[in-house]
C-alpha cells in the first residue's frame, strides 16, 4: 500500500508497510501512480505487484508516459524505461509496494484485543496560562470556553481504563491540555489514587503530563512522567 501526495513543489510517496518515504520527480510520481492502480485492481497481493512490474505492464506504462510527456526531456523512451527500472529496484529492495505481512494475523489480533483498553489521554484542562499566538489549541481552549476536569470525572475515566484493560499488565494515562498543571490538584490526586494501588496486582502503570513547566505547580516537585 502506498500513499501519494504533493506538497508545494514536492512529489511525495509513502510506502505504508515499510515506512519508506520517497521524494520523486513528476515522471516517477506518474509511473508509481500507474503501478499503484494495477496493484490495487489485483487486491494488493504479491502476485498483483509482480504482475505490475512484468514486461507487458512495463511496455504499457512506458507508452502512456511517452504520450503524456511528449516533446519534453522526460518523454524520451530510454529515460522512461530507466525510471521504471529504478522504481522496480525499490520494489525488489522492499522499499516500495511492500506487502502487508500483518494482514494474515489481523483477524486474530483484533479478536485478542477486542474491547480491551490499554491507555487513555485525558483532556484535564481546557485552558492555559500562556497566550502564544501560534498555539494549535487556541491558547488551550480550542476555540471554546475555558474549563477544567473535575476529580470525579478523572477518577471515573481511570476506573473505566482499569475495568476494561482485560489481562494487560501495562497501563498508561496521559494528562493533556491546554496546560494540565493548571488543574494540578486533580492531576496529582488522580495520579496518586490510580497509580499505586495497582502495584499490589503487579501491574505497571505509567502517568505522563504534557506540560510547559512555567506554572507554580510545575515549579514544585511534579515531574513530567511518573511510573510505578
Amino acid at each position: 500500500m502506498i500513499h501519494q501526495y504533493q506538497l508545494g513543489d514536492y512529489n511525495i510517496v509513502l510506502d505504508v508497510c515499510s515506512g519508506g518515504l520517497h521524494v520523486v520527480d513528476g515522471l516517477t510520481y506518474d509511473i508509481i501512480a500507474e503501478l499503484d492502480e494495477k496493484i490495487r485492481n489485483g487486491n494488493e497481493t504479491k502476485e498483483a505487484s509482480d504482475s505490475a512490474f512484468s514486461e507487458e505492464s512495463e511496455n504499457e506504462i512506458v507508452a502512456k508516459m511517452e504520450e503524456k510527456y511528449q516533446g519534453t526531456e522526460m518523454g524520451k523512451k530510454e529515460e522512461i524505461q530507466e525510471c521504471f527500472l529504478q522504481v522496480k529496484g525499490l520494489y525488489e529492495a522492499g522499499k516500495l509496494f511492500t506487502v502487508d505481512t500483518y494482514e494474515p494475523m489481523a483477524g486474530e489480533l483484533k479478536a485478542r484485543t477486542s474491547g480491551v483498553v490499554k491507555a487513555l489521554c485525558l483532556h484535564i484542562a481546557h485552558t492555559c496560562n500562556l497566550n502564544c499566538s501560534y498555539c494549535f489549541a487556541s491558547q488551550g481552549k480550542y476555540h471554546g470556553d475555558r474549563a477544567v476536569m473535575s476529580f470525579e470525572v478523572g477518577k471515573r475515566a481511570l476506573d473505566f481504563l482499569v475495568e476494561n484493560s482485560g489481562s494487560r499488565r501495562n497501563l498508561e494515562v496521559d494528562f493533556f491540555g491546554g496546560e494540565p498543571l493548571m488543574n494540578f490538584q486533580v492531576v496529582n490526586g488522580n495520579a496518586a489514587m490510580w497509580c499505586f494501588p495497582w502495584t499490589a496486582e503487579k501491574r505497571s502503570t505509567t502517568v505522563s503530563v504534557w506540560t510547559m513547566p512555567v506554572t507554580e505547580a510545575g515549579k514544585r516537585s511534579c515531574r513530567n512522567s511518573r511510573s510505578s
